[in-house]
């Protein structure tokens, strides 16, 4: 569960509310969720139509463009695509020694469950996550 926390003065933001986390962990799956389902802008050989393409308004090159992987069935190819782009948004976000797999488990073309491990201000960490 997601809570909005103040961090100064008029300036609030999200942050994982779970008793079973200590705060280091919270903060490290606050990140990768923030990084992984902010959608950037996708490239017009991808969505043709400016309107589609989605992505935040203040900076479109801000967050993943997972949302414009998964918008296709997810073959071998967008699974390691998918696989590629989380890993270099988190690294591209401060975190280091980062490996990105597919959980292993029956194949399903519309989902995929990762494993991320990687470090987080000399914090290791460990998380599954679903696409």
């Amino acid at each position: 569960m997601l809570k909005l926390v103040q961090i100064d003065i008029g300036v609030f933001d999200l942050q994982f509310d779970d008793p079973a986390l200590n705060d280091a962990q919270a903060a490290i799956e606050t990140l990768v969720y923030a990084v992984l389902f902010t959608d950037a802008e996708a490239p017009a050989s991808r969505v043709p139509d400016r309107y589609e393409r989605r992505g935040w308004w203040a900076d479109p090159e801000a967050g993943t463009g997972l949302w414009h992987v998964r918008y296709q069935g997810l073959s071998d190819a967008a699974r390691r695509e998918a696989l590629s782009m989380v890993e270099q948004a988190l690294l591209d976000h401060g975190l280091t020694e980062v490996s990105v797999s597919e959980q292993a488990g029956a194949g399903n073309v519309s989902s995929v469950f990762m494993i991320i491990t990687g470090l987080h201000n000399g914090r290791t960490f460990n998380m599954s996550v679903p696409l």
